[in-house]
């Protein structure tokens, strides 16, 4: 069995008063998720993360790599992949610049909303619910 580990972010923002998050629709699946790819040769989880979030919606968020959330899953062509999800923080002086290549769509939704979008059975929802607790907790 094949193995990948790719890295990305939870990316989060303060719009009146409400936290949101950045969530990113892949051309490949079609499925809605948080910006990642896979680890280059050499890089570690942060670095990849930092570098996918750049090519994928064109940020430099401000990361905090003391919030770590990993998910494992067995994909449609038998590769057994790791995923490690880092939180960071928006800067509003920037703009989502979405990479056409990979990314059909972006959106920031809340925590509610996402379950909207957010495919069951990957975890995804429950870490933005820990997202929220962290950065209240931070706050």
């Amino acid at each position: 069995m094949l193995h990948e580990h790719s890295a990305g972010s939870i990316i989060y923002r303060e719009n009146d008063g409400k936290i949101e998050f950045l969530i990113v629709e892949s051309v490949l699946h079609h499925t809605w998720g948080f910006p990642k790819g896979h680890l280059e040769k050499g890089e570690t989880e942060q670095e990849a993360a930092i570098r996918e979030v750049a090519e994928e919606v064109g940020l430099h968020p401000k990361f905090d790599f003391d919030f770590k959330r990993e998910i494992e899953y067995l994909t449609e062509e038998n590769t057994m992949k790791k995923v490690d999800f880092f939180l960071s923080q928006f800067d509003d002086r920037q703009h989502v610049v979405d990479q056409v290549s990979e990314i059909l769509a972006s959106k920031w939704v809340t925590a509610a909303e996402a379950k909207k979008f957010l495919k069951e059975g990957r975890n995804l929802n429950e870490f933005l619910a820990d997202a929220l607790v962290y950065i209240e907790e931070q706050n």
